[in-house]
């Protein structure tokens, strides 16, 4: 009885900690790492002397692979073997072990199919598997808006790899690049990276970035079913143009206003967070350029060159910031190299002696 509850017990735990975080890696999986790491060192006639000593060098041996295994990830190209802009892009994002991992998966995409189950018109449900064998499927649930996406597998919950299934999905929804959600940093060449300047220089843009995002996949979302629906017919098709052009227009005239408020206030929307402390200059100012009793075009003018002057300094700014991230980048990877190159010397000149 008591057996059975054991094995009961260990044929229940992948189950039960599917959507856990193990980093892929079993209780037994762990146990079986920890004896292949003292094999060739170790053995049951082994003093606990011989063992300190012996654990030692087998610790320079696994740091000898890993800085070896670091170098080739950083001055090594690896073979893509799919035109996948998502695929070069986790070549040049993941450690050459990890990526290895992700291609297996990504390849395996080639021979699933996904089909559309369910759709609420937020969060579609797909359903995945080999052709022909459709008692084998995967439940994709995926959120266009928010471009996150979960599978019954729950692969990416268990180790942070994101599972062919919903690369499946990804594919057939022209999802081109892996979303930074299911990038996880540990699995990165830049895990052991510790530039902090870059994230604390993305910080002041990341909320900016995060609600374009929402606006963005939101507009994506509705225009797409409008396409869909638009195109179904001569007439259909004749008001979705006109009801286009129209929206055009509001929305050219609603930048342009927009625009305008900002200007006229004195001030952009950033200075307005940032700095409250110069509301009653900026309405001084507005208050004296009212004073000079300007007509209306000369006001147009006006604002239409410091629009201008607004935009080339933002664009300015984001050169700066770019070239800032790109010399910080540089210099980190630089360090790196030279810091694998000193390891590689130091562990050939132990050989050697």
């Amino acid at each position: 009885m008591a057996s059975s509850n054991v094995l009961l017990t260990h044929s229940m735990g992948p189950c039960v900690f599917a959507d856990t975080f193990f980093a892929e890696m079993s209780i037994t999986q762990r146990s079986d790492s920890m004896n292949s790491y003292f094999d060739g060192y170790v053995n049951a006639s082994t003093t606990l002397n011989q063992f300190v000593k012996l654990y030692e060098k087998a610790l320079e041996s696994r740091n000898e692979k890993e800085v070896k295994a670091d170098y080739d990830t950083m001055n090594t190209l690896p073979l893509l073997r799919t035109p996948s802009p998502m695929e070069k892009q986790a070549s040049e994002l993941y450690t050459r072990k990890i990526f290895m991992r992700f291609q297996e998966e990504l390849v395996e995409t080639l021979t699933l199919m996904a089909s559309k189950a369910e759709d609420d018109g937020e969060v579609t449900t797909y359903q995945v598997a080999k052709f022909g064998e459709d008692n084998k499927s995967y439940r994709v649930n995926f959120n266009v808006l928010e471009m996150r996406a979960t599978c019954s597998c729950c692969m990416f919950e268990f180790s942070g790899l994101v599972c062919r299934h919903v690369l499946a999905v990804f594919r057939v929804t022209n999802v081109l690049t892996l979303p930074s959600c299911y990038i996880l940093k540990r699995w990165t060449i830049n895990a052991k990276s510790s530039v902090i300047l870059e994230e604390r220089v993305n910080d002041a843009f990341s909320s900016y970035l995060e609600s374009h995002t929402v606006r963005y996949n939101t507009l994506r979302h509705e225009a797409l079913k409008f396409v869909e629906e638009g195109a179904e017919s001569v007439d259909t098709y004749n008001v979705a143009m006109h009801a286009l052009e129209e929206a055009a227009r509001r929305v050219a005239i609603a930048a342009k206003n927009e625009g305008r408020l900002l200007l006229t206030n004195g001030r952009t929307r950033e200075d307005a967070r940032s700095n409250g402390t110069l509301t009653k200059r900026n309405i001084s100012n507005h208050h004296q350029s009212l004073d000079h009793n300007l007509s209306e075009d000369e006001m147009d003018r006006k604002i239409q060159e410091l629009s201008k002057e607004v935009e080339c300094g933002k664009r300015k700014c984001e050169v700066y910031r770019s070239n800032l991230v790109s010399v910080l980048r540089d210099i980190e990877d630089h360090k790196q190299q030279l810091s694998l190159k000193v390891e590689i010397i130091r562990y050939s000149m132990k050989d050697c002696l």
